[in-house]
């Protein structure tokens, strides 16, 4: 059972409002801190457990209530005075520490960041952009990049993996800034900007390109060769084919994750010529009368 006065050992009236009360500790807490005191440490932790005990009540509504009704005060496991003071016995919060830095922060101002002893904190993630090659993003690709630490450049290999869309991220475990302490690194996410293609087109997990024929192939029919994002392939342009076609070349599209793939569509686009000879021009005609064929018929 405590028997010492509180109020007298924080140097307070019993009136002191509970701010004056974690400004009075404040100030003694450093004053007689037993780091700071080197020559005098068992005296100075003897004083600061007694501080810390007298705050411990003090601070705390009910122990307070219970300690100027009668002088005394229970003290309950983990509570009361020692070095460093239990986490029970004060709130580091109500120091406007948010209760992450602990019992250091209290006293950062009187060792200098350059003495604590910082914890295990995980280390920064690092973000960056890269541009990708079209089909290396539809294929997936190992690509280097050279990222750049508060400890200096790496270059590293990372692989991307197929399918990957424009805008999405990959993210590399363990590659962003070191931790301190004995804490794990933070990761690297790559932001993926895919860069886009002359002539293929990405929609959904497909690939779409315009493929121009002539009016003989059209017509008549062909065998042509068209481009996959795996080479060229040989289709064949069965014969009255129109103009905005669509032929499906199946499983040719984007590579996806588990061996699945898309599918790629030409889109068949019949070319003219700009000019024509006169008789060029002559055979057209004839060919006309023979085949007489209105293509809007019937549209409106």
């Amino acid at each position: 059972m405590a028997t010492k006065d509180y109020y007298e050992i924080l140097g307070v009236s019993k009136s002191a409002t509970e701010e004056e009360i974690k400004k009075a500790y404040r100030s003694l807490a450093r004053k007689f801190h037993p780091d700071l005191h080197p020559q005098n440490k068992k005296e100075m932790e003897a004083k600061f457990k007694e501080i810390n005990e007298a705050y411990g009540v003090l601070s705390d509504p009910k122990k307070r209530s219970d300690y100027d009704l009668t002088g005394q005060v229970t003290f309950e496991p983990g509570m009361g005075g020692g070095y460093p003071p239990p986490g029970g016995g004060v709130n580091f919060e109500d120091f406007g520490f948010g209760g992450g830095g602990g019992f250091e922060d209290l006293f950062s101002d009187i060792f200098g960041r350059a003495r604590r002893r910082p914890g295990a904190q995980k280390g920064a993630d690092l973000e960056y952009s890269i541009g990708l090659d079209f089909i290396k993003a539809a294929r997936g690709a190992d690509v280097k990049v050279t990222i750049t630490r508060k400890t200096g450049a790496e270059t590293l290999t990372v692989k991307v993996p197929p399918g990957v869309k424009d805008g999405s991220k990959v993210r590399v475990a363990g590659k962003g800034e070191f931790g301190y302490g004995a804490s794990q690194p933070g990761d690297l996410y790559i932001t993926i900007n895919v860069l886009p293609h002359p002539y293929f087109k990405r929609i959904d997990n497909d690939i779409h390109v315009e493929v121009p024929v002539n009016i003989q192939e059209a017509l008549l029919g062909a065998e042509i060769q068209v481009p996959t994002i795996d080479g060229f392939t040989t289709i064949k342009i069965a014969p009255g084919t129109r103009s905005g076609q669509k032929l499906r070349l199946k499983e040719k599209g984007v590579y996806l994750q588990g061996g699945r793939r898309g599918d790629e569509y030409i889109i068949v686009q019949i070319s003219t010529p700009k000019s024509l000879d006169k008789k060029s021009k002559e055979l057209i005609e004839e060919f006309s009368r023979i085949n007489p064929y209105e293509p809007r018929k019937g549209l409106w």
